[in-house]
């Protein structure tokens, strides 16, 4: 095992950059317009560190301990299903601890690094190559042989992305990412139907100067369009750590090439496609300017000025509290923005993973509750995830949700995971700082945003 004070400093970064969920979720919903302003604290005072949510289940001298991320509207799905398993096995006795990502982060390596780990824990595919790399996880191949649950029951993206030299670190809880929230009252609107998309990106910029419009009905392609002052948009910029990679890959281009070896972000094909992004909001006025962080549409799209909410799938929550724009949503796939229309889409994963230094009996009772979790996917699908088993996906009242039928469809067309490094993190914020750069302000030189972006990945893939 590889010493873990790499990890701490390392992990460190991750809590410091996945405080939205860890790097696969932004917040379920923003808050409540109507909600009072909360008093600001005095200069001096402390931050409060954030409390885990914890539920014990049984009782006995030694619990099975998880923890987990799952503290939004997903986490109250995740602890009905804990106390299904209660109730299924009357004899299991377990702890649920439910910490907020950027703590998580912060707790778990310490643990391990201490001798005190927990028995099974939860965070997403896109860390695990480098949590493996630290050595915070065992492999986990003979969960798979000892349930009779096969890799090929799962996305094979998703599993390949999980593995590390040939050995499976995790098993997968659900697929999550994003797809397109179509409001149907704006499109039609507009004159349009819903129901027929643009097929490309040349398509859709026509299409969205016909819905887009400023406070005066005047659209982008007419004379005297106010763009300081639009009062509907075809599209909404959103989390850039979903956003920019769908775009690229529609685009043929990408962060790295396949082997994670060369750096392509200034390829043609990446400044195509960001370039693209970047017309949107300065060329053609049909996407809000950018906004750093992960700007939610979620109050605009309620007040129908959005047309198409690139969003994710836990996005099924916020449809459900508000069953009025629900009524004009139509969850679809990603639209394409390439010229060809080709489609490509980012997802991430929970994953189930048993940390470094777990004992056989802790081992075998995460073992029992993974599968039980699994298996009975269908209720997590209520958090709007979509479960990870395909055979799951399948059921009935799975495809019975709308939005989690669609999203189970699109990613294993064409789904895509994020970059499989030991270095990802790291990878991660090069590429973010260049995106941000390029799209800053209008002004802005993409290719040389681009080409300094993609020095500063390579010298972290040529590192030894």
């Amino acid at each position: 095992m590889r010493r873990l004070s790499l990890g701490l400093t390392l992990l460190m970064v991750v809590a410091m950059l996945l405080s939205a969920c860890g790097g696969a979720a932004p917040a379920a919903e923003a808050p409540a317009a109507e909600a009072p302003a909360a008093e600001a604290p005095a200069a001096n005072a402390p931050t409060p560190e954030p409390t885990p949510v914890v539920n014990a289940f049984g009782q006995c001298d030694d619990p099975m301990r998880l923890w987990h991320g799952l503290t939004g509207s997903d986490g109250a799905v995740f602890a009905e299903m804990l106390q299904q398993f209660a109730e299924a096995n009357p004899d299991a006795c377990f702890e649920s601890q439910g910490i907020p990502w950027d703590l998580f982060f912060q707790k778990y390596p310490t643990a391990v690094a201490a001798g005190t780990p927990p028995d099974l824990v939860i965070f997403h595919a896109a860390e695990v190559q480098q949590m493996a790399s630290e050595g915070l996880m065992q492999p986990m191949d003979d969960w798979y042989d000892t349930t009779g649950i096969g890799k090929d029951q799962f996305n094979d993206v998703l599993i390949n992305a999980i593995s590390v030299e040939g050995q499976t670190m995790a098993v997968p809880f659900d697929n999550h990412g994003w797809m397109a929230w179509v409001n149907t009252k704006v499109i039609q609107d507009a004159g349009l139907d819903p129901t027929t998309l643009p097929k490309d990106g040349t398509e859709f910029i026509a299409w969205a100067q016909q819905v887009t419009t400023d406070v005066n009905g005047k659209h982008p392609n007419e004379e005297g369009f106010d763009k300081d002052n639009v009062a509907v948009w075809a599209t909404w910029w959103t989390w850039p750590r979903f956003t920019v990679p769908s775009v690229l890959w529609q685009f043929g281009g990408g962060v790295v090439n396949e082997d994670v070896t060369q750096a392509t972000l200034d390829s043609p094909e990446s400044i195509a496609a960001i370039q693209y992004i970047k017309d949107l909001m300065c060329k053609y006025y049909v996407m809000n300017p950018y906004q750093t962080g992960t700007p939610y549409g979620g109050e605009p799209y309620q007040n129908n000025q959005i047309a198409i909410w690139w969003e994710g799938t836990w996005t099924g929550g916020y449809m459900r509290d508000r069953p009025d724009v629900a009524a004009v949503t139509e969850p679809m796939f990603l639209n394409s923005y390439a010229p060809d229309g080709k489609q490509a889409v980012k997802f991430d994963s929970h994953i189930f993973s048993v940390p470094t230094g777990v004992d056989e009996k802790g081992r075998q009772e995460a073992y029992a509750l993974i599968k039980y979790l699994v298996e009975n996917g269908a209720y997590w699908a209520n958090s709007g995830q979509v479960p990870a088993l395909k055979s799951v996906q399948a059921l009935p009242e799975v495809q019975a949700k709308k939005s989690v039928a669609v999203a189970a469809d699109q990613f294993n067309k064409f789904g895509r995971t994020d970059t499989s490094s030991p270095r990802f993190i790291e990878i991660q914020t090069a590429w973010e700082t260049a995106i941000g750069n390029a799209l800053a302000t209008c002004d802005a030189d993409v290719t040389k945003a681009l080409q300094d972006g993609n020095q500063a990945v390579q010298a972290i893939l040529d590192r030894p």
